[in-house]
């Protein structure tokens, strides 16, 4: 006996459900501040600001934003099993995944108080500037630090080595805020217009006063550049997808449409039934699930996985019991997902925009998962029956680790400052619940059905997905 399967699921959602609520899939660059809430570079420049103005609550802001994302995963999977005997079957499944993304980004300048660094865009001088800026400023301290070497051991009293000490903590916050760190660069810079600015103008002014008056030391009379115009829309473009250290290095412009077709991964199954009574159907599944899938890009905002691609064993236990005009259908299953390697960029969950110095190839091991479907129908007629559905799925949290000591030192050097790969870790573990309509139909040798579900909780970034499910199978015997 040769049973064929067609069993196509549309998932569609805007949202996903996180340990801290429910959260729109744009949420990072939506509302009246955008700033380093999800974009850690813009994190970094904001606390060396505070350093470097002087300005304590210093909020940096990009403008106000709206980013609508609209995410759909198809998946069109084949399936064929071949019955051995009356009990004992063997299946291969073959899936198609079409996962595709529809995202628009509003900016406005409306609040804003960062700009682009003009060493992004090229700006004419922009370079030659801070270049003698610096060189400036440290030859002026290195000879306020030879004064330092005349003063008494503390606590004795010394105005050139306090006066030191505060300057260069001024002088490598500025440095960090226009060249960033490591092998990241600075996209965003105060405007020169902004209270930030002009703060960080007058902390310069009041550097070089105190250098020439107080310690008679001269030849520091330059100042910083600084951005002079807010973000555009078409600048946010181009810093996204120019390499480090001028932006974030993605490979294309995620606001817009696209689309892409992959090879999910092909599961091999064999059931055995248990019992096969008139009224009462019980059977059990081993499953491999094969590391087919197409592997997913570090290089791709608002990505979406094809595949897990890697190994998993899968254990099934699947009853169908039927009292009068109930039809109870329930399945359990648990898996084991194998460990594997995968691509990332190294970064709390909830980091939008990540410079691509943070991208690393990292072990993993998928946490392990547990499910059950339960779906009570009504038979209204012998062929047909309704009812409804319910879904529980809860899954472990993965462990991302380096596979060598080297490689976490070459990306805390690139970034330049440590950063563990568990930080990958935070938002994997998932649960979620889904109610939902079902109705099928079923003649001799030819099966059908027809289902939608909600989610309607869940935890550990889990989209808030529609799923739309239809079932087409048809029999037949080959000898």
């Amino acid at each position: 006996m040769l049973r064929v399967t067609f069993d196509p699921r549309i998932m569609t959602w805007n949202d996903q459900f996180t340990d801290a609520g429910r959260m729109k899939l744009g949420a990072a660059l939506s509302g009246d501040t955008v700033g380093g809430r999800y974009i850690p570079v813009v994190a970094r420049l904001e606390q060396n600001v505070r350093v470097a103005s002087g300005l304590a609550g210093f909020v940096a802001s990009l403008g106000a934003g709206l980013l609508s994302v609209r995410q759909e995963r198809r998946t069109y999977p084949i399936r064929a099993e071949l019955g051995l005997s009356d009990r004992l079957s063997v299946s291969l499944m073959v899936p198609m995944v079409r996962v595709s993304t529809r995202a628009s980004l509003q900016l406005s300048n409306r609040g804003a108080n960062l700009g682009v660094n003009p060493l992004v865009v090229n700006a004419l001088g922009a370079r030659g500037t801070d270049s003698l800026f610096f060189a400036q400023f440290d030859t002026a301290l290195a000879r306020l630090d030879q004064q330092v070497g005349g003063c008494s051991a503390p606590p004795a009293p010394c105005a050139a080595r306090d006066s030191s000490a505060r300057w260069h903590t001024v002088r490598d916050a500025l440095h960090g805020s226009v060249y960033g760190l490591g092998q990241t660069g600075s996209p965003f810079l105060p405007l020169d217009t902004s209270t930030a600015g002009k703060a960080i103008d007058s902390a310069v002014a009041r550097i070089q006063q105190g250098l020439s008056v107080t310690f008679g030391i001269s030849g520091f009379d330059t100042a910083v550049a600084l951005a002079a115009d807010t973000l555009t829309g078409p600048v946010f473009e181009q810093i996204l997808v120019s390499p480090d250290p001028n932006g974030f290095g993605y490979a294309t412009v995620p606001f817009l449409r696209n689309f892409r077709y992959r090879v999910g991964d092909v599961e091999l199954a064999a059931k055995y039934r248990l019992l096969a009574g008139t009224h009462c159907a019980v059977a059990v599944q081993a499953l491999v699930r094969l590391p087919t899938g197409g592997r997913d890009s570090a290089n791709d905002l608002l990505r979406q996985f094809v595949g897990d691609h890697q190994l998993d064993l899968e254990g099934q236990l699947i009853q169908e019991l039927s009292v009068g005009p109930l039809w109870l259908n329930a399945a359990v299953r648990a898996g084991m997902q194998r460990p594997g390697t995968r691509v990332r960029r190294v970064a709390p969950w909830d980091a939008l925009l990540v410079p691509a110095a943070a991208t690393a190839d990292l072990r993993w091991d998928p946490g392990d998962y547990v499910g059950v479907d339960v779906a009570p129908l009504v038979r209204l007629a012998p062929e047909f029956a309704a009812g409804f559905t319910a879904g529980y799925f809860s899954k472990a949290r993965d462990h991302y680790a380096f596979q060598s000591l080297q490689d976490s030192v070459a990306l805390a050097a690139r970034l330049g400052l440590p950063t563990p790969a568990s930080v990958l870790d935070q938002g994997t573990s998932q649960r979620w619940l889904r109610l939902g309509f079902a109705a099928t139909y079923h003649a001799r040798n030819v099966e059908g059905g027809f289902s939608i579900e909600q989610t309607v909780s869940g935890a550990g970034l889990v989209p808030g997905a529609t799923v739309y499910r239809l079932v087409l199978r048809a029999t037949r015997k080959l000898f």
